[in-house]
């Protein structure tokens, strides 16, 4: 377990790297630097939201106290690697729901492609979790706890997507005026 503090250094760099880069230089919702602004925003979306949220609440669980989080989804943390796993888990957990927050500088067919990513990113994850129940790689409360988590992100992440065309159709349908005086003539 020699590697250990210096698995920990390397996790603390990336967090400060996503951190710096992702919070700190990003178009910010005010449209800086010529990024334009959309006319919805997005970031009221509830289900984008949840997403967000819920991405953040598995990143700092898992990265934080990666030993309570594997004894939540039942695995075996000793002599296994479920530590460091649990780790890339949350930095990857972390940087998507930072992409999500900062998605409002994003083109709208880039905003529908990364809500997309997200939810083949844990379609994915949801595979993986019952193939390894079934495989009996990990026990089947954990396979079927882990493959809970995963899907219901894949529904959040549907659901933001869903929500997300709605209001691009919204705000490109036309709008009904009033007639002016020369309709009357």
């Amino acid at each position: 377990m020699s590697g250990l503090p210096a698995f920990d250094a390397v996790v603390a760099e990336q967090v400060e790297f996503l951190t710096r880069h992702l919070l700190n230089n990003g178009p910010a919702r005010s449209g800086l630097k010529g990024f334009p602004m959309p006319k919805f925003p997005l970031h009221l979306v509830p289900s984008r939201r949840a997403l967000t949220t819920g991405r953040f609440v598995v990143a700092a669980t898992h990265l934080f106290t990666p030993r309570l989080a594997t004894r939540a989804f039942q695995l075996t943390a000793s002599g296994t690697p479920a530590i460091p796993y649990s780790r890339m888990f949350a930095i990857r957990n972390a940087a998507l729901g930072l992409g999500l927050q900062r998605m409002d500088g994003l083109t709208r067919p880039q905003q529908q492609q990364f809500l997309a990513v997200n939810i083949v990113m844990d379609s994915v994850d949801a595979a993986a979790f019952l193939a390894a129940g079934l495989r009996r790689d990990v026990s089947r409360t954990s396979a079927m706890l882990s493959a809970a988590v995963a899907l219901s992100a894949v529904v959040a992440g549907t659901a933001a997507l869903i929500e997300h065309k709605q209001a691009a159709a919204q705000e490109t349908e036309p709008t009904a005026t009033a007639p002016s005086n020369s309709d009357w003539k």
